[in-house]
C-alpha cells in the first residue's frame, strides 16, 4: 500500500514538473516571437540600426576615456601615498 502511495506521489510531482516545463516552453516561445518582432522592426528601420551603432561607438569611446582617467587617478593616488609615507617617516 505504501508503495502505491509513493508511486502516486511521484506521478503527481512528475505531472507538476511536466506542467511547469510546458509553462517555461510557452514563455520561451513568446520570448522568441518578441525577439523576431524586434529584429524585424530594427531591420525595417535602418536609422535605428545606425543610431544603435553610433550609441555603441560613443559608449566604447567613453569607456576608453574613463579607463584612462581611472589609470591616471590611480597613479596620482599612488604618488600621494608615497609622499605621505615619506613625510611620516621623516617625523
Amino acid at each position: 500500500m505504501a508503495e502505491k502511495e509513493e508511486e502516486h506521489s511521484q506521478q503527481k510531482s512528475l505531472h507538476a514538473l511536466v506542467c511547469r516545463l510546458n509553462e517555461i516552453q510557452a514563455g520561451l516561445r513568446l520570448n522568441v516571437a518578441n525577439l523576431h518582432e524586434r529584429l524585424e522592426l530594427i531591420d525595417s528601420r535602418p536609422e535605428l540600426l545606425s543610431s544603435i551603432e553610433d550609441a555603441k561607438l560613443d559608449a566604447e569611446e567613453r569607456a576608453s576615456e574613463l579607463e584612462a582617467e581611472v589609470k591616471e587617478l590611480k597613479n596620482e593616488l599612488r604618488a600621494i601615498k608615497e609622499m605621505l609615507d615619506l613625510n611620516l617617516e621623516k617625523k
